[in-house]
Order: structure tokens, then sequence, then C-alpha cells
């Protein structure tokens, strides 16, 4: 596992380290130079990889632009394949045939495709290395913005429980432990028992919701809209003023003078009157309830209860321990301190996984996307690779680009939204494969329903048609909050 200094760790994407900027500047014309001159220094650029970004700098396009165009990547095979030559040179040297087992984690073959083999390699590729750290220097920064979070909004709670739990995270805020449980396993230990505390509480006070916000308030303003018969809307007033009675919400004063208003006046009240109140009872529910963001937070507090996930370098070690471009590194530092003979060549094949690797980091960043390799041994792939991205509109694209030995480039579209409807486009290099594709549709079909998922569409087109409204959609669409977590 590689062990790189806080202090360093986020220089390790300079351009003299990362591959696949050296690579693609090497070719830079002089006007390129300029822009990325200009636009902002390298290193600002580079450091800001995987963090949200809802724009494109001229130089961000100037450094895409030389990616895509750059004759280094245009045909850098089957990552799989380059990882199993690596892994047979390391075989034959003695001195380093003991690496080969952490490395061969990594070689899964296809057929043991499935959601947690997916996730696994997808999040242990290397494309994430510098966001888990990125992930545990900032443990206790978002687990301090949580606490702030809940304080605040237990404040505007009027109940006992509320400000007894409002105190509670206020003393734990002030407390040294949270500061301390970055680099002390004893205090991160006794902020996660506090945790759970502060955890259970909240979801007792999360069941006794105020009866303004119960669902017994919610079906009988729902019903109030419905009802145009006078005695209905006096029975449903009737039944809202008794259960807003022992309410303590800022709101249910003025709710209950009205209800008292309306009784008094029901024969002489209009249809618009009660039309008001329901709009006002109807505010009232939804601007004051707090449930749902009081859920939310304890879901993010379930996040911060383990220990060893809270002290930074512990966190790091076992993070980085299944982490392939820490071990490509690791290994790369042993291989230039060796005297082994092979150390050339395998030096050669340990940069040319790391600069496939820098390649589809680079490419995340500048496209607001995520890009990563095919990450399974596939005997039919010559070359492949896999980018995700999540739109402003809550849409989620997935692009599947394959290279096979035997049917040519494959190149897959997908768009998911409204949860579960889905589209799927695909574009052929051969006659052949579009055939087969055609005749298995229906299994396609039925195979995503099975999975929850609605098939909208499912498109087959030749290569040359690239131009169409999904690939249209899903490129130029404006920026991306870069949500992607690997959740499968």
């Amino acid at each position: 596992m590689i062990n790189i200094p806080s202090d360093t760790r986020f220089s390790i994407i300079l351009p003299n380290t990362n591959k696949a900027l050296s690579a693609a500047i090497k070719n830079a014309t002089p006007e390129q130079l300029e822009t990325l001159k200009e636009g902002k220094d390298i290193k600002s650029l580079l450091t800001s990889v995987f963090h949200d970004k809802t724009t494109a700098s001229k130089s961000d396009q100037t450094l895409l632009d030389l990616l895509k165009n750059s004759s280094a990547f245009k045909n850098m095979g089957s990552f799989s394949d380059s990882l199993q030559s690596l892994l047979k040179e390391l075989k034959s040297s003695p001195d380093m045939a003991p690496k080969t087992a952490i490395l061969e984690n990594f070689l899964k073959n296809i057929t043991t495709l499935d959601p947690q083999n997916l996730k696994s390699q997808i999040s242990s590729s290397g494309v994430f290395m510098e966001s888990k750290f990125a992930a545990a220097l900032n443990k206790i920064p978002d687990l301090t913005q949580n606490l702030e979070a809940l304080k605040s909004l237990l404040s505007k709670i009027p109940t006992n429980d509320a400000k007894a739990l409002q105190n509670t995270v206020s003393t734990l805020l002030a407390s040294p432990k949270l500061p301390s449980a970055s680099h002390n396993l004893q205090s991160a230990l006794q902020l996660t028992e506090g945790l759970k505390k502060i955890a259970e509480t909240l979801q007792s006070l999360i069941t006794k919701t105020d009866p303004l916000y119960s669902k017994e308030v919610a079906a009988l303003a729902l019903k109030l809209d419905q009802h145009s018969i006078a005695s209905e809307i006096k029975t449903t007033l009737s039944q809202l003023y008794g259960a807003l009675l022992s309410s303590s919400a800022p709101d249910t004063n003025p709710l209950l003078d009205s209800i008292e208003k309306l009784l008094k006046n029901l024969n002489s009240s209009s249809d618009e009157e009660v039309k008001t109140f329901t709009r006002q009872l109807e505010n009232a529910i939804n601007e004051g309830d707090t449930t749902k963001e009081l859920t939310t937070i304890k879901s993010k507090l379930s996040e911060f209860t383990n220990p060893k996930e809270l002290v930074t370098e512990i966190f790091l070690k076992e993070s980085m321990s299944d982490d392939l471009k820490s071990n490509l590194l690791a290994l790369h530092e042993e291989l230039t301190q060796s005297n082994d003979p092979g150390v050339p060549k395998l030096l050669e094949q340990t940069d040319k996984l790391l600069t496939q690797i820098d390649y589809h980091q680079m490419l995340s960043h500048l496209s607001s996307s995520n890009s990563i390799y095919f990450p399974f041994v596939w005997d039919q792939l010559q070359e492949g690779s896999l980018t995700f991205k999540k739109t402003n509109q809550q849409k989620f694209y997935c692009e599947i680009n394959l290279k096979l030995k035997e049917y040519g480039e494959l190149n897959l579209m997908m768009a998911l939204y409204d949860e579960n409807q889905l589209e799927i486009q695909a574009h052929t290099d051969k006659s052949t494969l579009k055939t087969l594709i055609h005749d298995n549709i229906a299994e396609l079909r039925s195979l995503l329903i099975k999975a929850g998922l609605t098939p909208r569409s499912i498109r087959v087109f030749d290569k040359s048609e690239t131009q169409t409204t999904l690939n249209e959609t899903y490129t130029n669409s404006d920026g991306s909050d870069m949500g992607f977590e690997v959740k499968v």
C-alpha cells in the first residue's frame, strides 16, 4: 500500500507525475499552451479532479481536446490484458513474484459479473484514488457540517425533547473529541458512541412528530379540499380542530383561529374562504414539517458510526489496500529501487497501466463525468471503457464503448430518469452484431423489466449514425453534479 504524506497527496496529479497529462501536452500547440496558461495554472486545475463543477472553462476544453486527439491514447488496448502481461513478467522474477497476489485480485472474469462485483471493480479501479484521499480528509469536516445542520433544525422545533437533543449536539460540537477523532482511535470510539445515542434520540423525536404534521391532519386537509357540502366541511373542520388542540407548532394558533371563524360563519362563508384556509393549512404543513429533514440527517449521521473510518490514516490504509492505482504506484516505487535485470520491462508495463488510469481520471474531470476502463477480463474484448454522468436535471447517463475482437466496435448509450425509465441506443460496427442484438431485444426487455426497469426505447443504429437525440442530449447537457457513488 502506498504511503503518501498528507502535504503531498494532491500533488500526485501534477504534470511531472500524471502520465496522461504529460503525454497529452507534448503535442500541444503554442496557442493551446497559451490558453492553458491564461486559464489557470495546471496544479489548481488538476487538484479539483472529481470535485463538482458546473461549467467548463476554455482551458478545460483545450486539455480535453489534447487528451482526445493525442496519438498516445488512440490504441491503449485492454487494461486487463496489460495487467495480465505485467503479472506474467512479475512471476518470472524471483524478487517480484510475491507482488502478484495483490494485483491478481483485480482480475475478475466477466462471467462473475454481478452488482457487488461491479461495484467492487469500479471503486477499486484506481480512478477514484484521489477522491478516496479527499473523503478521508473530509470525514470530520463533513460530520461537523451535518451536526451543525441538525442543531439548526432542532432549534426550530418547540418541544422539550428537541431542546434537550439540541443541547447534546452542541456539547458534542464543542468537545475536543471531534477534532481529535481524525488522528486518535480512542477519541473516534467515544465520538461514534455519542453519535449512536444522538441517532437513537433523533429516531424517537421523529416518531413523536407534532400533530400538525401527522398523517391524520394531512388526510383531513385532503378531505377538506375535496368537500363541497357544508355539513361535510363542518365535520372535517371540527376533526381538524380536535387534532390540532394538542399541537405546539408555531403555526397552530393562527390555524385554530381560522377554524373557529369558519365554523362560526360557515353558512355565510364562501367556497373561496374555505379554499384559502386549506392553502393556509397545507402551507403550514409543508413549511414546518421537519420530519423529512431529520430523517435525512439521521441517515447521513449513520455514515460516521465506524470509528476506524474517522481516523484518517486507518481509513486510508484500508481503502488504499484494495485500490489498483495505489498498488501500482507502490510497485513502481519498489521497481525503481530494485537491481532486478527485468526492471526496465516491468517499469514500462507499470507505466502503461498508470497512464491508462491517469487518462480516465483526466477525462472524468474535464468532461464532467466519471470515465473508467472496462474493469473485467473478457476474451472477446480488445478495448473498452465506461462513462457515467449525472446531469443537473437528475438524469443519469451511462456510455459503454467496446472494441470487440469478433464484432468490431459497439457503442452503447443509456439514459435513466424518473427512477426507473430507461432508454438505450446501440451503435454497431458490423451488421452481424446489429442483427444479433435485434434478435435478442425481446429477451433484453424481459430482463430489464424483471430488474425493475422500464425500457422506454431500445434502438440499434449503424456506427455512422452517431448524431441521435440521446447522444446530443448527453453531449450538450450543461453541468454535472458528479454524484456517481458506485451504487449498483
